[in-house]
């Protein structure tokens, strides 16, 4: 069942939002001319990449066209450097947007250990790590001085994909992304952290904080704990989740934020030995039922912005992982 209903979301996708083949392949919203940007982007490399895991897991999803090599070719349209803008042509590089770009190369170097996924995701590191502050935050957006959580945590889990798994990394460049990862865990850890255990948003200039809640960055914090093998930081990281953004909080928080929470706690309930979450099952049942229109895309989710793409190929790239097992679970990032 999640193995069909991935496959037709994403030929709802295709036929709605995607442009072109090979070199010309490009994502738009529904009637739009131009790209989606950087971050949408980010999410469909993240969609096709998870699919690929489901096509390699099971015979259930045949025919599924989310090559992702072509995917990250049509990536080097937003290229500037080392790193990624969010668009043209008076983008700036955001170190969120490229650090989510850096976990998906990893994630399709842990999946397909290719060499050439992990040089990307190394490559981008690289240039994350130059928004990284004596503190271990790392600001948002190149020449910014906000310390936000989003960027911080994703640059972390990058960091820290790639000390503990990339194959061939020099001892010293490892124990440097690890020494980067830690500082920064830390940071989500410290000044970011609410007394209810749930991770705010970011630290102004001024040096105080913007509380705001979202689930995406409770997913980071649960990842790096996960993935240290500390299940005891980890589940109380879930355990205040479950308590500070009950069901109805997080049926409101956009479902891209809400599905890369859900991929967390699949990652970090794999590593637990479990075969099911039936959170995540309730999630995708009701996105399913409520949440598509007549052309099957998820418009009725909550959701992050005016465009569809980004939250429909979240949820899709959800169907797609649940779908895969266990397995896939434990690589998600």
């Amino acid at each position: 069942m999640w193995a069909r209903r991935a496959v037709q979301s994403w030929a709802a996708f295709d036929q709605a939002c995607v442009v072109g083949r090979g070199a010309r392949l490009r994502a738009r919203e529904p009637g739009a001319r131009g790209r989606v940007a950087a971050w949408p982007l980010s999410q469909v490399l993240w969609c096709a990449s998870t699919l690929g895991a489901l096509s390699e897991a099971t015979a259930d999803a045949p025919g599924v066209a989310a090559d992702m090599d072509s995917w990250w070719l049509s990536l080097q349209w937003y290229r500037r450097g080392q790193g990624y803008l969010d668009h043209r042509p008076r983008g700036r590089r955001y170190y969120d947007d490229n650090a989510w770009l850096g976990l998906v190369a990893a994630q399709e170097g842990i999946l397909t250990g290719a060499d050439r996924w992990w040089a990307r995701a190394g490559q981008i590191a690289r240039f994350v790590a130059e928004g990284a502050t004596e503190s271990g935050a790392v600001c948002w957006v190149e020449g910014g001085d906000t310390r936000n959580a989003c960027s911080t945590g994703s640059a972390a889990l990058l960091f820290d994909a790639l000390a503990r798994e990339a194959p061939g990394l020099a001892p010293s460049d490892r124990t440097y992304f690890s020494n980067q990862a830690e500082a920064a865990r830390a940071f989500l850890q410290g000044p970011l952290m609410r007394s209810d255990g749930l991770v705010a948003d970011h630290v102004r200039p001024d040096g105080s904080v913007e509380p705001s809640v979202w689930a995406y960055n409770q997913a980071l914090l649960l990842q790096l704990e996960s993935r240290r093998g500390d299940d005891a930081a980890a589940d109380t990281v879930a355990d205040a989740v479950e308590r500070g953004m009950p069901a109805p909080v997080m049926a409101h928080q956009p479902a891209v934020f809400a599905c890369i929470w859900w991929r967390a706690l699949l990652a970090h309930r794999a590593r637990q030995g479990a075969q099911a979450v039936p959170e995540v099952e309730r999630y995708l049942h009701q996105a399913w039922d409520r949440g598509r229109d007549a052309q099957g895309l998820f418009r009725g989710v909550s959701r992050y912005d005016a465009g569809v793409v980004l939250d429909h190929v979240s949820v899709t790239g959800l169907l797609a992982a649940y779908a895969a097992g266990p397995t896939v679970w434990r690589a998600l990032l």
